[in-house]
């Protein structure tokens, strides 16, 4: 019975998460290493004998779309400075909290993914005016969860990576 809890909940952080008038829609996408070695262990290239440890020091590598989705902002609301005309607060800290699902509902679905460390995060922004969206990049460096029965309901803390934005030009600009 308490086994069912947690499930339930799951599915309806899912239906929130889809349903929230705040929710964005975004894009994953995958850090895939393009290094070849001579031995590979578990999928990865070695490095000299070594085991793969982790892929921050790849310098061969691209990044693949595993899917689309649903983000959510989930921040905790703390005190933040307000922009110098009082309608906007600049926030506390440099990291970010999401609620993010699949569009497909289940594992055994095209299009399902799960979302693991160092993804990347497209936020898609649309302006009505242009046909593609401006997007805005973070990267998944943790997660975390408010429940204590497994499975658990997953909240992703992510960090900006501006440097991976993609903005638009809009047609007024020269």
């Amino acid at each position: 019975m308490l086994n069912n809890v947690p499930t339930g909940l799951n599915l309806l952080v899912r239906n929130v998460v889809k349903n929230h008038p705040n929710t964005f829609n975004c894009e994953v996408y995958r850090k895939v290493v393009t290094r070849q070695a001579p031995i590979v262990w578990n999928g990865e290239p070695t490095v000299g004998g070594m085991g793969m440890l982790d892929d921050d020091d790849e310098s061969e590598f691209k990044y693949e779309c595993i899917g689309q989705g649903y983000a959510l902002p989930a921040e905790t609301f703390q005190a933040s400075p307000l922009m110098d005309k009082n309608d906007a607060n600049v926030g506390y800290t440099d990291e970010f909290r999401f609620l993010i699902e699949p569009v497909a509902e289940h594992s055994n679905q095209p299009g399902w993914f799960e979302i693991s460390t160092h993804d990347l995060v497209y936020l898609l922004l649309f302006d009505g005016v242009n046909e593609k969206p401006a997007k805005l990049c973070f990267e998944v460096v943790g997660r975390e969860t408010t429940n204590n029965i497994p499975p658990f309901s997953t909240r992703y803390v992510c960090n900006r990576r501006d440097e991976l934005d993609v903005s638009v030009n809009t047609k007024d600009e020269k």
